[in-house]
């Protein structure tokens, strides 16, 4: 238990301290509007598609690990749904309660990847999470989204404006044709990038809100135990039947495991969703992933290590 805190220091650390700086309010606000939007149009998209360029797609069971990532996530898609058809769930939470279990903390993520030992598992995990953006901002959108409004011409053009998906097309595309990249240019990609797990991370201190909090104490919990906990759970059950390397296990165990992302937020809030308890729902993952994910990376070490 003692190693997995030590890997997950330097994450909880920087969410610490962004939460510490926002509150005390020794940094402007307008700093970390700023700082969002220079990681969210320019930094981030530089690490994924550094990441995607460079990551190794020819292993031999990615389809495999990907076809176990969709099912499960099919599975939580579903079960959402037919929870909100029997209670008669507004559409508002319907996107909320999609995103709290779907959605996931990139920068979290990579942090951990980057962290670890272990060159197999991290480039599985990197090649998950990039791949799976795409997919987890239509399902977003469209959970957001009433049947009535919808109009696929729209979502399809705002998903290829989005820097995240078009980022991770454009590394993929890299990748696959095999084109090379200047060698300044990926200096300058990796200087890019490694600002970007920094000032992310800070960035997702600053979305904890213990106001929204006391408000939806009860609901933001449960939907934070079924996320952290139960899905991880059926998770590792499910692997059982798959025939995965220990590597390929532990990286999908990780990206069931890291909360859900912080910019679920602002498109909850943009399209009218449930913002307040979408914040909650973010503030309380983000507190109890401190010891959720210690408990499973623990787990996974004694039972793959």
């Amino acid at each position: 238990m003692l190693q997995m805190i030590t890997i997950l220091f330097p994450s909880i650390a920087l969410i610490g301290l962004g939460f510490y700086l926002f509150q005390s309010r020794i940094l402007d606000e307008k700093f970390w509007n700023g700082a969002e939007k220079l990681n969210y149009y320019i930094l981030f998209p530089a690490l994924l598609f550094s990441s995607l360029a460079n990551a190794d797609m020819n292993m031999g069971h990615l389809n495999s690990i990907l076809t176990v990532i969709f099912l499960i996530m099919a599975m939580i898609i579903a079960g959402v749904y037919l929870f909100a058809k029997l209670n008669r769930t507004p559409i508002a939470q319907i996107g909320v309660y999609v995103q709290s279990l779907i959605r996931f903390n990139t920068y979290l993520g990579l942090s951990i990847a980057t962290t670890l030992n272990n060159a197999e598992i991290k480039s599985i995990l990197v090649n998950i999470l990039a791949i799976a953006i795409p997919l987890v901002n239509v399902v977003s959108i469209l959970s957001l989204t009433d049947k009535n409004q919808l109009n696929i011409k729209n979502i399809f053009w705002s998903l290829i404006k989005n820097p995240l998906i078009s980022s991770c097309i454009l590394g993929i595309t890299f990748n696959v044709l095999n084109i090379p990249i200047w060698s300044g240019f990926a200096n300058l990609l990796n200087a890019f990038s490694s600002s970007s797990l920094m000032l992310g991370l800070l960035c997702v201190g600053t979305a904890i809100q213990f106001s929204t909090l006391k408000v939806y104490l009860k609901k933001s919990l449960l939907i934070s135990l079924f996320r952290l906990l139960l899905i991880p759970l059926i998770t590792f059950v499910c692997l059982q039947f798959f025939d995965l390397s220990h590597a390929a296990v532990i990286a999908i165990m990780i990206f069931f495991s890291i909360p859900t992302a912080s910019s679920a937020y602002i498109l909850t809030k943009l399209l009218n969703g449930d913002h307040q308890l979408m914040a909650a729902s973010i503030s309380m993952q983000t507190l109890l992933s401190v010891f959720t994910l210690a408990l499973i990376l623990a787990l996974l070490q004694h039972y793959y290590v």
